[in-house]
């Protein structure tokens, strides 16, 4: 695959041209894995090559509608509703009394941008410039960086939402048998890490990197955490181990993708075949 390196804008930031060109902490965990999600090659290059496009749950809206609620938030909430409309045309009620108005399973996105608004712990790590794009190379690989709060010469904010964002709470990862916190199972160090390390290529400076954290109960709770530097170089290490991986699959020099067998463009994409038995019976063991 041809790898060109551009400009990027807002306007082509998630492009396809982009990605092609650009590794992203997203497309990286999509290929590598994370320990709540096994990697899978084959959709990850599937979407690469414009052949699968992933569908948007429920959930990834209202974290997208948290994103431009605090994105926009000089403006008045008709304004910002109107924008939402314009990028999220499904999360607006098209007809009767609630025209132009969230539909109800989007609501809660406005009940946690307004808990967090309540907190001025929250809102002060939330005051950085939003959605900044630097670009930077880690082993050779170009990455692509947005950044939800940018605070230069002080922080990095990640803006997330969580089932949970009480401290005892901790996601069951199958594989390892491990009780992990959230932002562990889902790779945000990974993120961040990356963030880290493309901002001090930019500016020369290594910032403190956190996690604006709010969750989707019915009462929202908003948490800012702090990962640490000793927890971010780790994280760096593991993206600098498996980038030789990731090139050889953007380049192209490796076409027979690995595939998890588990997300639904594998199950989509699955040939039958048939199967004694005995393979039924031994899977597990």
């Amino acid at each position: 695959m041809k790898q060109k390196k551009f400009s990027l804008t807002d306007v082509n930031y998630y492009s396809l041209e982009a990605d092609q060109a650009y590794c992203s902490a997203s497309q990286f965990l999509d290929i590598v894995g994370r320990p709540s999600l096994p990697g899978c090659e084959s959709r990850a290059m599937a979407k690469l090559h414009g052949e699968y496009k992933e569908e948007t749950t429920k959930a990834m809206l209202i974290g997208s509608i948290l994103d431009c609620l605090w994105e926009l938030e000089d403006l008045d909430y008709s304004e910002k509703l109107q924008i939402i409309g314009e990028r999220f045309p499904e999360c607006l009620s098209s007809r009767g009394k609630t025209k132009n108005e969230l539909k109800s399973e989007y609501k809660l996105a406005l009940k946690m941008y307004e808990r967090t608004l309540q907190d001025p712990l929250f809102r002060q790590f939330m005051s950085g410039e939003k959605q900044v794009i630097m670009t930077g190379e880690i082993e050779g690989l170009p990455f692509k960086i947005k950044m939800d709060s940018y605070i230069p010469g002080k922080a990095i904010v990640d803006l997330k939402t969580t089932q949970d964002a009480s401290m005892k709470y901790r996601k069951y990862i199958a594989d390892s048998g491990n009780w992990e916190t959230f932002y562990r199972s889902f790779s945000y160090d990974i993120q961040l890490a990356i963030y880290r390390e493309i901002v001090r290529q930019n500016t020369g400076q290594t910032l403190r990197c956190y996690i604006a954290a709010v969750d989707k109960k019915e009462h929202p709770l908003p948490q800012i955490i702090e990962l640490s530097p000793k927890l971010l170089d780790e994280a760096l290490e593991t993206v600098k181990a498996k980038i030789p991986t990731v090139k050889m699959l953007k380049s192209g020099e490796i076409t027979n993708y690995v595939r998890c067998e588990e997300c639904d463009y594998c199950r989509d994409t699955y040939k039958c075949t048939v199967l004694s038995s005995e393979e039924f019976e031994t899977q597990d063991e």
